[in-house]
Order: structure tokens, then sequence, then C-alpha cells
């Protein structure tokens, strides 16, 4: 089943072809009728008779019979018009005044009308342009438009030439009705485009009466052609044709009056922008095409005013417009153009016209100042100027088009001009937030835009420069599509299904963007640019979206530069950490470190290795290792580390542990890494815990021993009692038995030390103050120290001296020490100076005395059991050493200095004991 709108076409494709086939015959005709024969003849009995003579030179005169064209007779008036045609001059035998006669016939000028032609193109323009735009869009206004554009393509085409035969009077016909429907067609498309007139439904069944008028004159044309007015015209009249033709005048004006009536109030009533925009492409196509038509070509032919034939060909051009914008503005191509398209049509048309005004004046001026005898210099003088001349056009077309633009853009023209150097700008900024922000900025000022925002790419979703409440701060990279990367410009739609979600893309839309501008570098997608329309709500014309695509070209390479630099700074920063963190683990190690070149001169050292050497930094950098460090060999590098004694520069000895590390990313330089530990202490340890040791073995044999041999002594001890008991003191036995008495006294005090010794006491600890005990030991001792003629000197602290340990325990201490300082001292007496002094932390008391004191090798040996310097007077061995346990299971240190012949000071130091805040001792 064939449908309408197949229908519809095939008429219009039939009406099309008639147009074009009697078209195609009027132009024909009309290019015949260029070059006239200045006589008009009619067949007539052996040859053609003359009935009007319009150029006497041709030699004809009316009246005449022709018989022979240049010999030969002619069978028709066609034949003898192109006879005639075929040279500039024919030999005519012609019978005049009943004689026959030899004419000179002068063919006339041929008579090109320009005017026609271009209509006829004009015309072929409106033909194709209804066709195309009635295939490309269809519906009713496309409709309308096609017979709009069929007529106005007709009523330029056609024009009747004579011949007057069947032809003629088709062309005739079809001219006229072209004519007589031309204006009703004009305010019916005025009505129903770009959309109907509110209130026009009601009046839609009045639309066939605008064409009344048309009907009823296209009636008395038919009567006239058909009838010869016998039916509606009655009597044909010079008078009342032409008064016929004065009403199809009238009503052509009154109906245009119309349309431009009803164009005008569309626009004094207001539309929406696109509706808008079709109306302006329309009022401009009807301005720019029918003003200088209607001015110079059918006013002058109406009021048969002669116009020169330039002026009116020149008249005619513009109705090219008139197709052009409609179809534009049918078609909604390109109508956010309108100015740009006027504003350039107008400056090459300017261009133009100063081209051929200074070529003319030119030629006046070369024909009138050199000799028509110097053609040569004629023609190189009008070649060079019109060289030169050519070049000047191109600046003066940019002149004339800058002064148009800053005309249409007035106040925004200055930041438009300005957005076009900005790019540059764009690629001297390396802060990449800045850079978005100016961008931004720079594309809303001089665009005039709403709004505008810019996500980046960031892996796999893009992300926003200023998030906004209504949208997310990420979209997916492919929000568009792949192919948006491929793209200049692609529209933003807000269509969404009922009852869906919004998508991403359309919550752009309903937050007011309408374009996304790629940007791009090197064909990879780097971000996107939305735009929402200009201030005015008006969309973007091609110029404003290739002035933003001009800026964003070069704002995407500063946008990767900016990004580069970005993550270059991130990346230096990170290194920067990485090395602050580098060197804070190698100047926070406990450890000495030290890197060590191949000639192993010191490179870099951290300040534990400084302490432990005892130098400065930059006494140690670029000097040698042996100069401070004399150790040798040095551990192979990868070798497990390696202990070595050495004496610092006060003298002390301190044991270090080495090690030596080849730089693994580094080994053609020959870098070392000297890794030194300070393990004194540890060693220390490891002495201490080792003497623990043999102390508490030792212990457990003193206790065993003890043990076993108290028993035996006990009975030795009391028969040597019962003997001394029944021996007399006379008796030379009883000295035997009292030194048998004596030395198991002795033995048992020895026994009971080592007891002592090995005990492990549970002592539950309490705060002591020294002051008292001290003074209770010297108390105690004071009458042996009188005996032996010992000055005392005792100097208690002024502040309470409080300890927190066992007070029998310390008082053991002290006196094992004061009793060692009483011995140490000659019979002739000496000086014993006792201090107990309080500090923040501790509690120290020293005990010396003016004794021989105590030789360098033996000082380290004092402390260990069973070592004494008076064991030929009694001594055990085992005071100092109970009394260092005592000392250090209390939380302090038993040490002594002494030199040879100035005594020795024995000191004690103890944990300082405070009352806690708010209580009493």
């Amino acid at each position: 089943m064939i449908s309408a709108r197949f229908f519809r076409l095939a008429i219009c494709l039939a009406l099309a072809l008639l147009a074009v086939g009697l078209g195609g015959l009027s132009v024909h005709r009309k290019i015949e009728a260029f070059q006239p024969l200045g006589f008009e003849a009619v067949p007539a009995r052996g040859g053609f008779q003359v009935v009007r003579v319009e150029r006497p030179e041709s030699g004809l005169k009316r009246g005449d019979q022709i018989v022979l064209v240049n010999g030969g007779e002619a069978a028709t008036r066609q034949q003898l018009a192109e006879r005639l045609k075929e040279r500039p001059e024919s030999e005519l035998l012609v019978t005049r005044d009943a004689q026959l006669a030899q004419i000179h016939y002068h063919r006339p000028d041929v008579q090109f009308d320009f005017p026609y032609l271009i209509l006829a193109l004009i015309g072929t323009l409106y033909l194709g342009v209804g066709l195309f735009t009635l295939v490309r869009h269809g519906g009713r206004q496309s409709l309308l438009f096609y017979l709009w554009c069929l007529t106005s393509a007709s009523l330029y085409l056609l024009d009747a030439t004579p011949p007057v035969d069947v032809a003629f009077a088709a062309i005739y016909l079809l001219d006229t009705v072209a004519y007589i429907l031309l204006p009703a067609l004009t305010v019916h498309l005025f009505l129903v485009f770009p959309s109907p007139l509110p209130g026009s439904e009601r009046f839609r069944r009045l639309i066939p009466f605008l064409y009344l008028p048309a009907a009823a004159l296209l009636a008395l044309q038919l009567d006239l052609m058909l009838a010869n007015g016998r039916w509606i015209f009655g009597r044909v009249t010079t008078e009342r044709i032409a008064a016929l033709a004065q009403i199809n005048r009238v009503h052509l004006m009154v109906l245009g009056l119309v349309a431009v009536g009803l164009l005008f109030y569309r626009f004094r009533r207001g539309a929406a922008w696109e509706q808008h925009r079709q109306l302006q492409w329309i009022a401009y196509g009807v301005g720019g095409g029918y003003l200088p038509f209607l001015l110079l070509y059918f006013a002058p032919n109406t009021l048969h005013v002669h116009v020169p034939m330039a002026l009116t060909s020149i008249a005619v051009v513009p109705l090219a417009l008139v197709p052009l914008t409609f179809a534009y503005a049918i078609l909604r191509y390109k109508l956010w153009d309108i100015e740009v398209i006027v504003r350039d049509t107008i400056s090459w048309t300017l261009t133009l016209l100063l081209g051929t005004i200074g070529f003319s004046l030119i030629n006046l001026g070369v024909n009138r100042g050199i000799s028509a005898e110097l053609p040569m210099v004629r023609n190189v003088f009008l070649f060079v100027s019109g060289l030169m001349l050519a070049g000047l056009l191109v600046p003066a077309r940019s002149a004339i088009s800058s002064v148009l633009e800053r005309l249409q853009y007035r106040d925004t023209f200055g930041k438009r001009r300005a957005l076009s150097g900005f790019g540059r700008e764009l690629l001297h900024e390396r802060d990449l937030g800045r850079l978005c922000i100016a961008l931004l900025d720079g594309i809303e000022d001089g665009v005039q835009v709403g709004k505008a925002n810019l996500y980046l790419a960031q892996g796999e979703t893009l992300v926003a420069v200023h998030p906004e409440a209504e949208l997310p701060d990420r979209l997916p990279y492919g929000v568009l599509g792949t192919e948006v990367w491929g793209r200049d410009l692609a529209p933003l739609s807000g269509v969404a299904m009922p009852g869906e979600p919004l998508s991403p893309a359309t919550r752009l839309f309903v937050a007011g963007y309408r374009y996304a501008f790629p940007l791009t570098v090197r064909g990879r997608g780097i971000g996107l640019v939305f735009t929402g329309y200009k201030a005015d709500h008006s969309p973007l014309n091609s110029e404003d979206t290739e002035l933003i695509r001009h800026l964003l070209s070069q704002a995407a390479l500063a946008i990767e530069n900016a990004q580069l630099m970005g993550q270059l700074q991130i990346r230096l920063e990170e290194v920067q950490q990485l090395q602050r963190y580098t060197e804070g683990i190698f100047e926070s190690s406990p450890a000495g470190i030290a890197v060590l070149d191949g000639d192993r001169r010191l490179v870099s050292v951290n300040s534990a290795f400084c302490r432990l050497l005892g130098k400065d930094r930059a006494e140690l950098i670029g000097g040698g290792l042996e100069a401070v460090l004399p150790v040798d060999p040095l551990p192979a590098p990868g070798e497990g580390p390696v202990e070595v004694s050495w004496c610092d520069p006060s003298g002390a000895e301190r044991h270090l542990q080495l090690s030596l590390a080849a730089f693994e990313r580094d080994r053609r330089q020959g870098l070392y890494v000297l890794v030194l530990h300070d393990v004194s202490e540890r060693v220390a340890m490891e002495n201490a815990l080792r003497e623990k040791d043999r102390l508490a073995a030792l212990g457990m044999l003193a206790a065993g021993v003890a043990h076993e041999v108290n028993t035996p002594i006990t009975g030795i001890s009391s028969y040597a009692q019962m003997l001394l008991e029944e021996t007399a003191p006379s008796d030379p036995h009883y000295e035997i038995l009292k030194k048998v008495e004596r030395q198991t006294f002795r033995a048992s005090r020895i026994v009971n030390n080592l007891l002592e010794f090995a005990r492990k006491r549970q002592n539950e600890p309490k705060p002591v103050d020294l002051a008292p005990v001290v003074g209770e030991c010297l108390d105690l001792l004071g009458d042996r120290m009188s005996k032996r003629r010992i000055e005392i000197g005792w100097n208690p602290s002024s502040e309470p001296a409080r300890v927190m340990g066992c007070d029998g325990e310390l008082q053991q201490v002290f006196t094992n020490l004061i009793l060692n300082a009483v011995d140490a001292m000659s019979e002739t007496g000496g000086r014993l100076d006792v201090d107990l002094e309080a500090s923040d932390s501790t509690v120290t008391v020293k005990v010396a005395d003016s004794g021989p004191g105590i030789p360098p090798e033996k000082l380290e040996m004092i402390f260990q059991p069973f070592y004494s310097t008076k064991l030929n007077r009694g001594g055990t061995g085992l005071g100092l050493s109970i009394s260092y346990d005592i000392v250090r299971r209390h939380g302090g240190d038993l040490r002594v200095v002494s030199r040879p012949g100035e005594g020795a000071c024995f000191l004690v130091e103890l944990p300082r004991y405070r009352d806690a805040p708010g209580t009493t001792a």
C-alpha cells in the first residue's frame, strides 16, 4: 500500500518535473531571443512577409517579402531565423513594390538579458532547496515551503517569449498561476511557520478563503486565455487587460504587506529562542533578498523607469538568500550562526565591492594616463596593479570583518579577542588548580556562557574541578561514550526514560550544561569541559564553539604540562621525604654509622659516630679512618660483626662491635658503610653476670662447707674450753690450749661469715634515714678508734637522707667500711672522714681514711670474695664482698677511689627516697 508521504512526494516531484520542463523551454526561447532579427515576418505565399521592422539598419522595410536567404529558401520562420543568425551579414532576395530587390542584411548585436539568467539560476536554486527540505524534513511546513519554492522558481524561470504557440501558452499560463498564487502561499507560510500562531487552530478552516482572491484572479486569466473572456472577463479591451494587471499587482502588494506584518507581529510577540532564531533567518532572508529586488528591479519595471542592466543584475542576485535562509530556518541548520553568516556575507560583499571599484578606478586611470599606442605598458601596469589590489583586499577584508565583529559583540569584543591569545598565557601556568580556574573564568567571561565546569581524567574516572551539589564529584570516564574523544563538540541531551534513574549525562543536562568539549592530547582524553548556554540563554554559535575549541586545544597541552609538573613535584617531595627519612634514620640510629670511600676516607658520618669518637663532624669528614679509629684489619664487606677493644681520647677502654657493607647499587664508586656499636655496657654486664654466677656457685659451696665444718669446730672449741678449765694457768699447756681456743673462735667467725655471704635475705624494705645509722656505727666503734688515736670527721647532710632498705644490713655495710678504714691506718693514729650527702635522686656516703691507700693492681679485686689485704691479721676476705652485695641489692653502687700514699675513699651511692605528696614520714 502506497503511503501518503510517498504519494505526496510523487506529486511534488511531478510538479517539479513540469516546472523544470517548461522552465528549460522558456530559458531556451529566451536565450534564442538574445539574438534579435530586427524585424518580424509572417509566412506568405512564396516566402515571408515583413510586418514590423524594429531595426531600420537591417535594410528591410514593412511590406517586403523575403524570397531567398543567402541563395536558399526557408521553409519555416525557425529556419529563416537560424539562417539569418548564422552570419553577421546575409544577402536577401525580396519583393518590394512588385519588384525583386537584393538587400544586404546586417544582423543586430546580441542583447543578453543578464537579470533573467540570474533569476533562472535562482529559480533552479529555489526548486532544489524546496525538494531537499521536503525530502530531508517532511511534514506540513516542509510541504508548504516546497510549494512556495515551486511557485517562486516558476516565476523566475518562466518568461513567455515569442513565437506565440502552444509552448508559449503553457509557459504563460504557468507563469501567471505562479504570480497569482505566490502572495497567498507566502501569507500561509508565515501563518504556520515557525509555529502556528495562537488561536490559529480555530481559523484553520478559514485558511482556504485566503486563496479566494487568487482563485478569482486565476479564473479571470483562464477565461481570458482559453475563452477570450466569454465566460467571466467580458469584452477584451486594452483598458480591461491593464486593469486586470493592476489588480494582480495590488493583490501581490497587499498580501506581501500582510506577510511582512505577520513577521513583524511574531517578532514583537516574542518566541522561544529557537523560534526567534528561525524568524531572524527568515527576516534576514526576506530583507536582504527582496528589498534590493523591489527597489531596483520590480519598482522600476512597474513604474517604467529605466535602470541600467548592471544595476538590475546586481539587484536580483540577493534573491538567492531567500530560499537558503528559509531552508536554514526550517531545517534548524546553524540557527545560531546567523550573525556570523550575515557578518561574513557583508564583509565579503564590501570587499568585492571595494575591489571592483578599485580596479575600475585603476583601469580608468590607466586608460586616461597611458596612451593607447602603448598596449604592453598598459597591460603590465594593470597586471601589477591588480596583484597589488588583490594583496590589499585580504587585510581590507580582515579589517572590515573586525569592525563588524566589534559592532556585533560590543562590550565583549575585547574579551573575545583576548581569549584567542589567552591559551598561550595558560602554557606558562604550572599550578594545575590556578590553571583550571583561569581557564573556566576565561570561557565564562570571553564567550559569556552562563556556567562552565571542568572534569579531569584520573584513571577510569573524571574528577570535577568545581564540585557542585546537584552533580557527582566523579563521573565515569566513558560518561558520554568513547567516541566523544574523537569529536570537537558533543551536545548534551536531557532525554530520559520514565521511571528510570537519571544517567550522569542527563544529570549534567538538568544542571544546566548543554555542551561537552573534550580535552585531548595526542589522541588521549585528559578531561571534559562542560558549558551551558550563554548568559542570555541563547545557544553557542559556531564562532563561539570554534573560539572555545581553539582555547582548549592550547589549554589541553597546558593542563598536561601542569599535571606532569604536579606529578614531578609529588615525586620530588617523595624523594625529599625519603631523603629526610633516610637522613633521620641515619642520624637517629644509636649505632655509629660512617660511609667510607675506597681509600677508607670518611665521606659521611652520623651523630652517634661523632659521639663515640668524641669529635665534631667537620673534623671527621674527609679524614682517614685510621687517624680516628686505628682498627686493623677491618672486617671484610658482608662478613659478620667483630668486636674490638679501643681506648677513647679520655683513656677509657671501650668495646666496639664493627661491621662493614658495600653499597649494593653503587659498587663502581667503591663506597662502604661502617657500623659501630658501643658494646661496653654489654661486655660489663656479661662480666658482671659471670661474676654473679661465680659468686652464686661460691656461695653454695661456702654454705655447704660452713654447714659441714661448723660441727667439728664446735666440738674442738668445747673440748678446748673443757681442758682450759681443768688446766692451771701455770701449766705450760695452758697457753697452747688458749691458742687452740682462739683459733676455733676464728674458724667459727669464718664459718659464720660464709653463712652470712651465702644467705639470701628476705627482709622487708622500709624507709631508712642514713644519718642515725651511720652515727650509731661511729658510736659503737668510737672506743676502738679512740684507743688507736684516730681523729673522726663526721659531716651529716643538712637534708633528710632517706633510702628504701633494711637498716640492719646497711649498718653492717657502714660498720665493715669503717672497720676496714680503721684497720688500714697505723697504730699511731690517723684521720677518718665520713660524709653524708643528699642530691635530688641519690644519697652518697663517703668513708675516707688517711692510710697507705690501695695499689692500682688490687683495686679490681678488693670486692671479690676471700680476697683481703689483712689475711695475716685475721681478715676473712668476705666483708667487702658482703657489703658490695648488700649495696647492689639496695639498687645502689659501691666503689673505691684510691691512690698509693693518699689513703682510700669508699663511696656508697643509694637511690634517695622521697615521701609521696600529702604523706608524713
